[in-house]
């Protein structure tokens, strides 16, 4: 579609234009990326040359969110042994949320280039563009899911190896490229800070030990927290991250929710940074069906961030926003205007679970069955590094 689009425009300026790809002018660029749908039609419009890669990713940061959907990805399995049974991921697939579910199954998936081995690693999150694995070295590998490209931390001081996926939690706060881009690490009773490339990281015990760690989110300078037990919500002030005291004490945030006698935070309830705006989603028992499953209720709540507390406002609708989530531990979840644009729907939410996903809109019922998280990675949708 964009050679098509390029050709025809090309042909017409001659003689009278540019005469190089480069020299195209930025309304003319921004028009053919406005004509694409598909995430890999991004990417290939990024490799035509460095200044049309330029121009694709200073467009995609000017937007609030993003008007392509993110990737769905998921691992291709297989068993080590029939006695053990113990699922292994033997390679990772990709597939364009935009291209419809029967054509997708009639074709091969997109494979990333990570390799078998690294996938077979305790995995932690998706983050920027990149897998985030905690390897038996105590470093944590990040990984590009597109270009297959690494960087390894240095090595984490603590002596005890996170066993649980609900004992330890990781981000990025900003993309790889960037300068000042962190990883943050946390477990139940410390936290590390490195600065990408940087010889040191910067570890801080915790004055509060967390238990059940659920997802972790950047607001602002703070880091909040979601513990699964006592459902209760925390934060954590950065600041200067070269000043920070010897000691954090998490500051518990009280949660305030007009429509509900308690705070709904149940399983798997999500934060989602949507436009700069903090929501919560989250799937509210019900009822019980004839088969013996709870129905949940989906609800979403804008969450207004102060001091020493937090207030969730119920939302009718989401507008002519698509969320997208996933089962996984700390996913992070991605946000997309105006879906309808590559065949969405609006007001939706996009559930990644296993291989396939689910959609619902807010205020509908779903039922589930119980949810088994593993060490190895679960399907989720995260958008190509690309776009940040």
């Amino acid at each position: 579609m964009a050679t098509a689009l390029i050709s025809t425009t090309s042909t017409t300026s001659i003689g009278a234009g540019p005469q190089n790809w480069s020299d195209l002018p930025d309304g003319l660029l921004h028009s053919i990326l406005l004509h694409l749908y598909l995430t890999r039609d991004l990417l290939a419009f990024s490799s035509v040359c460095r200044s049309w890669r330029s121009f694709a990713i200073s467009t995609m940061a000017a937007f609030p969110t993003s008007i392509f959907p993110p990737l769905f990805i998921f691992s291709d399995t297989k068993y080590r042994s029939r006695r053990c049974r113990r699922i292994i991921p033997s390679s990772l697939l990709l597939w364009d949320s935009a291209t419809s579910y029967q054509i997708a199954c009639t074709k091969t998936f997109n494979q990333s280039p990570v390799e078998e081995c690294i996938l077979s690693i305790p995995f932690l999150s998706c983050s920027h563009g990149h897998l985030l694995f905690l390897t038996r070295c105590r470093q944590i590998l990040v990984v590009n899911f597109i270009t297959g490209f690494q960087i390894t931390s240095p090595v984490l001081p603590f002596n005890h190896h996170p066993s649980s996926a609900y004992s330890r939690l990781a981000l990025l706060t900003s993309p790889v490229s960037s300068p000042n881009c962190t990883l943050i690490f946390l477990t139940t009773d410390c936290l590390f800070l490195w600065k990408i490339n940087s010889p040191d990281l910067i570890s801080r015990p915790l004055r509060v030990r967390f238990t059940q760690l659920r997802q972790m989110i950047v607001v602002g300078s703070r880091i909040v927290v979601v513990a699964l037990v006592g459902r209760r919500v925390w934060a954590l002030e950065l600041g200067n991250m070269l000043d920070l005291p010897q000691y954090l004490c998490p500051k518990e945030l009280v949660v305030q929710c007009p429509t509900h006698e308690i705070f709904p935070c149940f399983e798997k309830a999500q934060f989602v940074d949507c436009e700069g705006e903090i929501l919560y989603v989250c799937f509210t028992p019900s009822n019980e069906t004839s088969n013996g499953e709870t129905e949940y209720k989906v609800e979403v709540f804008r969450v207004d961030m102060f001091d020493d507390h937090m207030i969730l406002v119920k939302m009718d609708d989401l507008g002519d926003r698509a969320l997208f989530l996933s089962d996984g531990v700390n996913a992070t979840g991605c946000v997309c205007n105006n879906p309808e644009r590559w065949g969405g729907k609006n007001n939706s939410i996009y559930y990644a679970r296993d291989d396939r996903w689910y959609r619902f809109e807010v205020g509908s019922f779903v039922s589930w069955c119980k949810v088994s998280h593993t060490k190895c990675f679960n399907s989720f949708w995260h958008y190509a590094s690309i776009l940040q």
